[in-house]
């Protein structure tokens, strides 16, 4: 519960959020407690995936909830979570060279497509700490598990901002971030070419309009939650969701 509940504080996480945090994470590793009681593995081992997946749960939450209330997704989580990932993959069904496929198979899903959408549109599309989160992804959940991700996540953020739209909700910018905005605004307004140039690559601008997102939603805590999904529901899914999809 270390990493639920005082990491996320020394990162600047809202500290309203911290109990549901540990909530949500104590939740999450009786169930990973649940699947793996049924496993094969030792009872020394099945405690040592237990500690070693819920402390994988405990990071990616705690990115989720960082995202939502700064809009920003530390290195200390998404490449900490994935060095963590890597690091114990052997102990995992996965291994080191599912791990590292995974990993990389992340980075190629996310990079790629910001690098094609800046050269074409000229601005990002999103922020490289989403990319960082798939690649944790990958290497934590393998290249089945990446690419049922980054799907679900994609799916969800649109399924979430379609349904605010449909009921005439916005969501609302963090004060921090708006500050920053406006910070950049000003110094491009008086001839800053640096700030100009931020201003006119974040994603961000061009979708914030009196505090709320008007076109957008955070991707971060939507790969977050499917992360999740994929690790309970990793073999429901291929078989009834993606199977279906596949034709």
């Amino acid at each position: 519960m270390e990493i639920a509940w005082r990491l996320p504080a020394r990162l600047g996480l809202a500290s309203s959020r911290r109990p549901l945090l540990v909530v949500l994470t104590i939740a999450c590793a009786l169930g990973i407690g649940h699947v793996l009681a049924g496993s094969d593995g030792s009872p020394e081992e099945q405690r040592l995936l237990l500690g070693v997946h819920t402390s994988l749960v405990a990071i990616v939450l705690a990115a989720a909830a960082i995202d939502l209330d700064h809009m920003i997704l530390p290195n200390a989580l998404t490449l900490g979570g994935a060095a963590l990932a890597l690091a114990t993959a052997p102990l995992r069904a996965v291994g080191l060279g599912g791990a590292a496929l995974g990993a990389a198979v992340g980075l190629a899903l996310t990079v790629l497509p910001f690098l094609l959408y800046k050269r074409l549109r000229g601005r990002s599309g999103m922020g490289l700490g989403d990319a960082k989160l798939a690649i944790f992804a990958g290497a934590w959940l393998g290249v089945q598990g990446v690419l049922a991700v980054v799907f679900l996540g994609a799916v969800q953020n649109v399924l979430g901002a379609v349904l605010l739209r449909a009921l005439g909700r916005a969501y609302p910018i963090p004060v921090s971030v708006v500050a920053e905005l406006d910070a950049l605004r000003a110094r491009a307004a008086n001839g800053d070419a640096e700030a100009a140039a931020e201003l006119a690559d974040d994603p961000m601008s061009a979708a914030v309009e009196g505090g709320v997102l008007t076109t957008r939603l955070p991707l971060g805590p939507f790969l977050a939650l499917a992360c999740v999904e994929v690790l309970f529901a990793r073999r429901w899914l291929i078989q009834h969701v993606f199977a279906w999809i596949a034709g």
